[in-house]
């Protein structure tokens, strides 16, 4: 009796789990947030519908195994960075405060956005220097699975990094009214 019990309970998590990824892949579903252990989300608030950003490089201290702290450069106090989260078809701005000792700034890689967005040093944008500013804005044409980088040497690999997770848009359903 427990077994059969266990079986039936076990379809039936089986079967609203399907239900759910369903529901997700059609587009019916909210956004489920990316949870990354150990590494928040950037927060945000909204401007006139723009969805605001902060980002800060800096150097970071920060424990990576127990009694190992390692000098690190980061964003907003990790390294890795926080991960960015917004959805297709958002306006996002994000100002990005330099507080490293040498120039820096944010590559946007695989996102569709303008040249001068695209945080490259030389080519779209000049660098961000020590103390300086720079506001990047553009809207989310696409959706998936992105991140955020220095395009500087070492950088990089001193934990300048982070993701940056655009959601799918929210579909409508839509009724057919046409004849087969």
């Amino acid at each position: 009796m427990n077994k059969r019990r266990s079986f039936f309970r076990s379809l039936l998590e089986l079967g609203t789990g399907a239900a759910a990824l369903a529901q997700v892949a059609r587009g019916q579903g909210a956004p489920v947030p990316v949870q990354t252990p150990d590494i928040g989300d950037l927060p945000f608030t909204v401007d006139n519908g723009v969805k605001v950003f902060h980002l800060v490089a800096e150097p970071v201290k920060q424990t990576v195994i127990p009694g190992r702290t390692f000098d690190l450069w980061g964003f907003n106090g990790s390294a890795p960075g926080p991960t960015i989260q917004a959805t297709e078809g958002d306006r996002i701005r994000i100002i990005f405060d330099n507080h490293l000792p040498e120039a820096t700034g944010i590559h946007w890689h695989g996102l569709e956005l303008p040249i001068e967005m695209d945080g490259v040093p030389g080519i779209g944008q000049d660098l961000v220097q020590p103390g300086g500013r720079f506001t990047y804005e553009f809207p989310l044409h696409q959706n998936g699975t992105f991140f955020y980088h220095p395009h500087m040497a070492m950088q990089e690999m001193v934990g300048m990094l982070g993701g940056f997770i655009i959601h799918r848009r929210r579909l409508t359903r839509r009724r057919w009214t046409g004849i087969f």
